[in-house]
């Protein structure tokens, strides 16, 4: 019998001779509607603002079942995205299209130059071929969106992505962007509005059933105009249409173009709070908070702040190649990532690293550095998912911190981070609603995969979660794992699927609280000591290739 064997067989022995727990979430696999070959969650559906005030622990007190009451929205992979049907550009940072203007090449030299990996050749070959297929190739969609069990297709859709649901209460409506045979990118949303769809190109990332934010660009990005186009921060309503100006720079500076967008946005009593990204002098790519002087966008005058240590040229240099807000809460916590620049790698990576602002008024980008005894380390890197108005943020982090440099890829896996109280919580039941569902946590941040371990070999032990894209205030998550049918060969971490030999898949999942204080529990799960041996077997290309896809996926992925 081999050591590895002896020791997975151990670790089952141990994990069944241990009290059962009932962990904190259950893991439901959710049944799409639509046919790929992989699955990803990106949306949850919203809470109704009832249910929160009489619920103010969600899930954790209110008994939600399967989280029937709260849809997810995901999409297809059949491949990797050639670059993100999200993004305004190239891997969210080359706004001079050079990368893929050299087809192949371009995009070898974005993994060497930006990411540094010492697989770049393996990288690009998946992304050029995807790119090459979407751009001179066939119109076959890659990405079929789904709300569980019903595909979400406008007419005449290649490429589908739902970017989050409407923010109106309990509502079922999507927010997101298609292409189609002349566009790489147009939107739709729960509002309607005529202007928005006679742009060349546009995307919708948010909407509160009154307004939506996103983007619109000065060329379609298909065929002879798929480079060279600029885009710039919009919001619309049923009427009306307007663009945000740069903040710096020109529309065109040499072989750069200018670009911007709204991600996100919140209303309170006197002013309309938007974030994102815009366009700073050299062509820098900078997150931004904008902020509208009445909660009427359309006639208010606008101003906006960059989130300060989230510049490009944060310090010295150009440290960062880009970087964008991301979400915004009703406490006006916003979060967001700033990709470091391969010409400056930090401990030992190019990352993405996450971060949190507290006070809009005077940004200022807060990193995941590990400072406060988390589960995050200096230089980790990762994409934000989202924040609830509970604070409890989410997304997916390093859980390895290797060097990636000359090196291979750090795994990672999804997190939540019960950040707890911030200045703009005032009420004293909300500050103790914040207070009590972070102490659910033990006032810390968790992989998720700790957290949905329930001691057992099989249910939950099929998933391990990769992304946590969004999270509503009931505390339902959205998410992806990959998945083990009957269940991994123990409860570790790097366990095994059937002694390495099985097929793992990639799925959408929903992560719903357990609402029975007596049975929940939390179980760090454990790593065995032969992972080193794992050759890959049985492993299919989402097992192998999850580690980079979603940096050029998601929104969100939110």
């Amino acid at each position: 019998m081999s050591s590895k064997l002896q020791l997975t067989t151990l670790a089952v022995l141990v994990s069944a001779a241990l009290p059962a727990q009932a962990a904190l979430y259950k893991v439901v696999e959710v049944t799409p509607g639509v046919s790929g070959s992989e699955y990803y969650g990106t949306a949850i559906q919203p809470s109704p603002i009832a249910d929160n005030t009489t619920f103010p622990k969600g899930c954790f007190e209110k008994d939600c079942g399967l989280g029937t009451d709260y849809k997810l929205a995901g999409e297809t992979r059949d491949r990797p995205d050639g670059f993100s049907y999200r993004e305004e550009v190239p891997f969210a940072m080359d706004n001079s299209f050079g990368y893929i203007e050299d087809d192949y090449d371009g995009f070898e030299d974005y993994c060497f130059f930006q990411l540094g990996y010492a697989t770049c050749e393996y990288w690009a070959s998946d992304r050029w071929s995807s790119w090459s297929n979407e751009t001179y190739g066939s119109d076959t969609p890659n990405s079929l969106a789904f709300i569980e069990g019903t595909a979400k297709a406008p007419a005449g859709a290649i490429n589908t992505v739902i970017n989050s649901f409407s923010k109106a209460s309990g509502s079922v409506n999507t927010i997101g962007n298609y292409s189609t045979s002349s566009k790489r990118n147009e939107v739709f949303s729960d509002v309607a509005n005529a202007d928005i769809l006679t742009k060349p190109q546009s995307r919708a990332w948010a909407s509160d059933g009154t307004y939506v934010v996103g983007s619109t660009s000065t060329k379609s990005g298909v065929g002879d105009n798929r480079y060279y186009y600029s885009s710039s921060p919009a919001i619309w309503d049923a009427s009306n249409l307007i663009s945000i100006a740069r903040a710096g720079g020109s529309e065109k500076d040499g072989d750069y173009y200018s670009q911007g967008s709204m991600r996100d946005f919140y209303i309170d009593t006197t002013a309309f709070y938007g974030v994102g990204y815009n366009n700073y002098n050299d062509q820098h790519m900078n997150a931004t908070i904008f902020v509208a002087s009445s909660t009427d966008p359309m006639t208010a005058t606008w101003s906006q702040k960059q989130i300060s240590g989230a510049e490009v040229d944060a310090g010295d240099d150009n440290t960062n190649t880009n970087s964008v807000a991301t979400n915004i809460n009703k406490n006006l916590v916003v979060v967001g990532q700033a990709k470091r620049s391969g010409s400056y790698p930090q401990n030992g990576a190019a990352a993405n690293r996450l971060f949190v602002v507290e006070n809009v008024n005077s940004p200022s980008a807060h990193f995941f550095d590990g400072t406060d005894g988390s589960i995050f380390f200096n230089g980790a890197g990762g994409e934000m998912g989202g924040i609830n108005n509970y604070n409890e943020i989410v997304g997916r982090i390093d859980s390895e911190n290797h060097r990636e440099y000359d090196g291979k890829q750090r795994r990672q896996r999804a997190f939540i981070y019960p950040y707890g109280l911030t200045s703009k919580v005032t009420d004293s039941t909300e500050q103790a609603a914040i207070t009590d569902r972070k102490a659910i946590f033990q006032n810390k941040a968790w992989l998720l995969d700790d957290l949905t371990n329930d001691g057992s070999t099989t249910g939950n032990n099929q998933y391990r979660i990769y992304d946590a894209t969004d999270i509503n205030d009931a505390g339902v998550i959205s998410a992806t794992a990959v998945m083990c049918p009957g269940g991994y060969d123990s409860t570790a971490h790097n366990a095994y699927c059937d002694d390495g030999n099985g097929d793992e898949t990639v799925v959408a999942v929903k992560l719903v609280p357990i609402v029975d204080e007596a049975q929940r529990n939390i179980e760090p799960r454990i790593y065995e000591s032969t992972a080193s041996e794992r050759q890959g077997a049985g492993l299919g290309f989402g097992a192998l290739t999850l580690l980079g896809l979603f940096g050029f996926m998601r929104k969100r992925i939110k």
